[in-house]
């Protein structure tokens, strides 16, 4: 019988199994220890999420409150790049 985990952060289930890209997860854990706040950024679909929610629920249990997941893809449209009106 499996047990159920109790959490209080948000981060959703990984369903599938996270394999490769160990030298990006090590990068990321050493980061987010030398800093509270890390952004990870590139083009869509190179699986940017997937690995903050593997580092996440990787580093979780370090932090009282356990870690959260903020989707800020939603904010807004960014502007043309080099152009902005004020």
């Amino acid at each position: 019988m499996s047990r159920t985990v109790r959490r209080s952060g948000n981060l959703p289930a990984e369903t599938t199994s996270f394999i490769g890209r160990r030298r990006e997860l090590a990068e990321l854990r050493s980061k987010v220890g030398a800093g509270r706040m890390v952004s990870l950024v590139g083009p869509g679909g190179v699986g940017k999420t997937r690995l903050a929610i593997r580092a996440a629920t990787d580093l979780a249990r370090g932090f009282q409150d356990d870690a959260w997941l903020v989707e800020l893809a939603e904010v807004g449209a960014a502007p043309a790049a080099g152009v902005r009106q004020l």
